[in-house]
């Protein structure tokens, strides 16, 4: 297994960046489409809180990104919210207008507990416990003809020496568009939960490493171009904010404060008033026209 570290996501992106193209494992092409592989890789985020990186070339785009983690943290999994940010969802969605890749819509609901809760509560349980996990990828994805196969498999919280750690195990990761997504995305989470944590039950706990396990990371052809300028270039950090206010509860319910920021952007009321850094931070970039 290949071991890439870093202390933020600028430094272990550009890392993994320069692995791809100088040092691959294999070049491959499922589906027929070239690739440069490495299998079975972890990548180590020292800092999950600076989760974000900015290059002259390509940085990660915010609108996008903001969109998504609006869609994922409100639970949801149609079409008709997440293709205002992109049109690649409709290439894969099901007939039924649904997302098999909703990741907040596969952890945040459930007929009884949620994934989200299951694994919130087997830390309250058991601060040393082995049994806090939430499934992505289910049996149910398994049936022909699916566009939309779930990438991430597994989620597993941990808390040793009194620190938070989070690993996400996927079996595919394009670096180029899915980690720059799903990366910011997952930190997130790892942050949210470490505030359930801190509020009901440890009030010393602290954050810990994130680890992104894929059993293949790649970098398609059509994409080499992109990623040698970018290597040309300095990776600065950046980061999400700093999750101050709840934006899923422990059950996975979704907070009012972000419903009511999807519902400006799906009226076109686009007067969202809030003095709260992060859900300005939300609205702003989902919505913003550049």
């Amino acid at each position: 297994m290949r071991v890439i570290r870093g202390e933020t996501f600028a430094e272990l992106y550009e890392h993994t960046l320069s692995s791809l193209i100088f040092d691959p494992e294999y070049i491959t092409a499922p589906r027929g489409q070239k690739i440069k592989e490495i299998t079975n890789c972890a990548l180590v985020l020292e800092d999950p809180t600076q989760n974000l990186f900015i290059n002259d070339v390509r940085s990660v785009p915010l609108k996008y990104l903001a969109g998504e983690l609006l869609w994922y943290f409100s639970e949801r999994n149609d079409l008709k919210f997440i293709s205002k940010f992109s049109s690649f969802w409709k290439k894969i969605a099901n007939e039924d207008g649904t997302c098999n890749s909703a990741y907040g819509n596969l952890i945040f609901t459930g007929k009884e507990k949620s994934q989200f809760y299951w694994a919130y509560s087997k830390l309250v349980e058991d601060k040393d416990t082995r049994q806090s996990i939430m499934h992505f990828n289910k049996p149910e994805h398994q049936y022909e003809g699916n566009k939309d196969f779930v990438c991430t498999l597994i989620g597993t919280f941990q808390i040793r020496k009194n620190k938070l750690n989070f690993t996400i195990d996927m079996r595919s990761n394009d670096v180029f568009f899915g980690l720059t997504f799903d990366l910011p995305f997952f930190t997130m989470l790892q942050q949210q939960m470490l505030k359930h944590l801190k509020e009901t039950k440890y009030p010393d706990l602290e954050l810990g490493t994130y680890t992104h396990i894929a059993h293949s990371l790649h970098l398609y052809e059509r994409d080499l171009k992109t990623v040698e300028s970018m290597l040309e270039e300095t990776f600065r950090t950046s980061s999400t904010p700093k999750i101050e206010k709840n934006l899923v509860n422990v059950y996975g319910k979704t907070s009012n404060s972000l419903l009511s920021i999807i519902e400006a952007i799906e009226t076109n009321k686009f007067c969202f008033e809030s003095d709260d850094f992060q859900e300005r931070w939300l609205y702003e970039n989902a919505t913003n026209e550049a």
